[in-house]
Order: C-alpha cells, then structure tokens, then sequence
C-alpha cells in the first residue's frame, strides 16, 4: 500500500448502493449491496433494513 494510502482512505471502498422497496401496508425495505458486486456475491453480501428497526448511528453512541 503507497504512504499516502490508510486503510480509512474512501476512494479505496467501493460503493453501496441502496434500493427502497415499498411494502405496502407492510413497512418498507431497503437493500444495500456492493456496486462492483457479482452475481455471485449479490447472492449473499447484502443487508436488508425494514423501516422502524434501524436507528440513526448518533442516537447508539
């Protein structure tokens, strides 16, 4: 890894991307998933968040 790289360094990430599912009446999901996954991993590195079981990270410290 160059000096001028960490391990913190974003642009080495690759990003997420998020799709709302609407459930109605049920609550609504959303789905984040790697952009550079593969079919293969789509398969099984994902998260899954329904509406009112999440918490904004400032309000867990």
């Amino acid at each position: 890894m160059p000096e001028s790289a960490s391990s913190s360094d974003i642009s080495s990430h690759p990003e997420l991307i998020q799709v709302v599912i609407e459930n109605s009446p049920e609550a609504d999901e959303c789905v984040l998933f790697l952009e550079n996954a593969t079919d293969d991993e789509l398969q099984t590195k994902w998260i899954l968040a329904r509406e009112g079981s999440y918490i904004h990270p400032k309000d867990a410290q």
